[in-house]
């Protein structure tokens, strides 16, 4: 039952030969705040849109309006009170100042807007930053050839610039992706390095925004504090920028491709430092939440004020699902932009835009089958059942191997819980075993359900019993010959 992730790449990012088509704009509509909800077909009734490949996202401060780049038709557009209208471009790849009407972008992927509305674009494979304002589109920094300079406006280059994120002073931070840097650019678009060293291959390196490197940056965001998020693709991590020091705030460096550079994708929730992603891009940040786009994982996630590492929405293999959230599938979402409980996803290969409202203060973890089996490496089938849980295999010995009766797979209880690291003991009073693991508590006995049974003198559980008593979810392998679980603490 694993899943095989499909990228589709051109250059450094995926674009692909997808047709335009017309979709409508979907909304995860959660029950209480909590991700158990489905999703409504409309927004509403004017909602009928045209997107295609959309991929960042940001919101219009002071109003309702959200900005969406359209890197397949190289346009801009805003969505706004339900309709979606183009703000500029022709629906051509080019590279045109002036009106936004005539205006030409080329696969431009992320924008941002400052205090006073000016709204800014990297287009990418024009290797500029762009701006517009008061219906004119201006080059803000670079030449329109790749390279890597700092300096003046008109001599600074990019080499495919992504995500953008603007601090509290309007300087414009730019994820400089195929340069493997963050660059700066003041209101006036002087041009400088912030944080990474340039080279044409990305490397990984925490310490001083000197000596820090990165592997194609793509996804920027700033927090309350100044503090700078950045989605590291290739390194497969989310680094963070304090004051002068680069740190990984999420994720952990895994193999190396000697073709690609890039370290090895995965998907592990938890704590946020033992976390797999796979390419993750665009970033969101609200009320103490990091929101990731992770693309080729097909998922969104979040990492919450504890620091650990959940799924709002997707299964992890593409696909274009609606209806309960724990259904819903993306293809390759890119960006993320929260807004008034709201979570705007660009769904980029689907060519749509979903919308999740959410309480980021009572989010509680998507954990649906794929994630169970998504966060292990299940071995080849052997003889005997493997089980999982918390993502570590349980080694089990002769004497208290998982049983099958009666269609049943019982597990032995003090082997799986010890395992765990929980405190078991027998209750001579109740005549029940007791097992904790901080404030988790759970009692078991023999049951007349023959969910608990004492077997040859050990105890066994059932394990479709374990999510019926408890936080436990289960799911069972054929392929592997594998039993999965997940304590939901």
């Amino acid at each position: 039952m694993k899943k095989e992730l499909i990228s589709i790449v051109c250059g450094f990012m995926l674009i692909s030969a997808v047709s335009s088509s017309i979709v409508t704009a979907e909304a995860v509509q959660p029950v209480s705040g909590n991700v158990q909800g489905s999703i409504n077909q409309n927004i509403s009734s004017n909602a009928v849109l045209s997107l295609k490949q959309p991929w960042g996202l940001t919101a219009v401060s002071g109003s309702n309006d959200l900005i969406i780049v359209q890197s397949g038709s190289s346009t801009i557009s805003k969505w706004s009170n339900g309709e979606l209208q183009t703000v500029a471009g022709q629906g051509a790849e080019g590279y045109i100042d002036g009106k936004s009407a005539k205006a030409l972008f080329n696969h431009p992927t992320y924008t941002a807007a400052d205090s006073k509305g000016i709204i800014y674009i990297s287009d990418t494979d024009n290797h500029v930053i762009r701006k517009i304002m008061n219906g004119e589109v201006y080059t803000f920094a670079g030449t329109g050839a790749a390279g890597y300079k700092d300096g003046q406006p008109n001599t600074a280059q990019f080499n495919a610039p992504g995500g953008l994120a603007i601090d509290s002073n309007d300087n414009v931070y730019v994820a400089d992706t195929l340069n493997h840097v963050i660059r700066k650019v003041t209101p006036e678009g002087i041009v400088t390095t912030f944080a990474g060293q340039q080279g044409n291959i990305g490397a990984y390196l925490d310490g001083s925004v000197a000596s820090a490197k990165f592997n194609e940056p793509v996804g920027l965001v700033f927090d309350e504090t100044g503090n700078l998020y950045v989605a590291d693709s290739g390194n497969q991590m989310i680094r963070l920028i304090k004051g002068n020091m680069v740190e990984t705030f999420a994720g952990k460096a895994t193999t190396v491709d000697p073709v690609t550079g890039y370290m090895a994708g995965g998907f592990h929730n938890g704590d946020r430092l033992s976390a797999l992603f796979n390419r993750p891009r665009g970033l969101a940040y609200a009320d103490g939440v990091l929101l990731i786009a992770d693309s080729l994982n097909h998922r969104v996630r979040a990492i919450q004020k504890d620091g650990r590492v959940i799924t709002v929405a997707g299964q992890g293999t593409l696909g274009d699902q609606v209806g309960a959230l724990d259904k819903v599938m993306f293809n390759q979402p890119s960006g993320v932009a929260f807004a008034s409980g709201k979570l705007y996803v660009t769904d980029t290969l689907n060519n749509k835009l979903k919308v999740l409202s959410l309480d980021l203060q009572a989010l509680k973890p998507l954990r649906s089958e794929g994630d169970l089996l998504d966060a292990v490496s299940l071995l080849p089938v052997g003889k005997e059942m493997q089980v999982w849980l918390d993502g570590v295999q349980v080694k089990l010995n002769t004497n208290n191997l998982p049983l099958e009766q009666s269609g049943k797979i019982y597990l032995p209880v003090r082997a799986l819980f010890s395992a765990w690291g929980a405190d078991i003991r027998w209750d001579s009073a109740s005549k029940e075993t007791m097992i904790s693991k901080g404030e988790w508590i759970l009692s078991l006995k023999p049951d007349a359900s023959l969910n608990v049974q004492n077997i040859k003198g050990t105890l066994y559980v059932a394990a479709e019993y374990l999510p019926t008593v408890s936080a436990f979810m289960q799911v069972y392998d054929e392929d592997s010959h594998a039993t999965v679980l997940e304590s939901g603490q």
